[in-house]
């Protein structure tokens, strides 16, 4: 029979090795775990700020480029004469803004309906065949006092159809915003 005080210092030191081996394996594995689920959650908040910006951006763009096409054309119809290099150079920037912001691809937090992507894809075509309109009345056009065309109900229409699209990129907007944490 072998006494007991060499047996209980034996089980606890091998006890105590297998749950340091173990703890050594576990530990480290439970803390790649968390750092993976952190990373992920980082990337999905990223995409959610990124998606929000856009969206953002989509709207004040194409605001701002509806905005030159309705100065120009009520100095239009009060008989003003409009420079058409300012003009262009306005439309350039407001144009190419709204472009590139209604253009850009989605992010995979984008909703999958494309609704709002549709949307603003309208407006933009109508912008810009508005814009080409504009443009080419101003080239053609004798002078100040000129008889114009009727715009008003285009620029009527791409004003509904912006309401629409602002009321889906709020609504967007908050849903996205209640997915990212406090």
């Amino acid at each position: 029979m072998t006494d007991a005080s060499t047996v209980v210092p034996l089980v606890t030191g091998l006890g105590g090795a297998v749950i340091g081996a173990a703890a050594a394996v576990w530990v480290p594995m439970l803390q790649r775990r968390h750092q993976s689920r952190d990373e992920e959650r980082a990337f999905h908040e990223r995409l959610l700020r990124e998606e929000i910006s856009r969206l953002t951006r989509l709207r004040t763009t194409g605001r701002a480029w509806f905005d030159v096409l309705l100065r120009v054309h009520q100095s239009l119809e009060a008989g003003r004469d409009v420079d058409l290099d300012r003009f262009d150079d306005e439309l350039m920037s407001t144009s190419t803004g709204a472009a590139s912001a209604g253009y850009q691809p989605p992010s995979p937090t984008a909703d999958p309906s494309r609704e709002v992507e549709d949307l603003s894809a309208r407006i933009f075509d109508q912008l810009q065949d508005l814009s080409w309109e504009i443009r080419s009345h101003i080239i053609r056009s004798p002078g100040p006092g000129a008889a114009i065309p009727d715009f008003s109900r285009r620029i009527a229409h791409i004003k509904d159809l912006r309401a629409a699209l602002n009321v889906r990129l709020l609504e967007r907007i908050e849903q996205l915003s209640r997915q990212l944490p406090p």
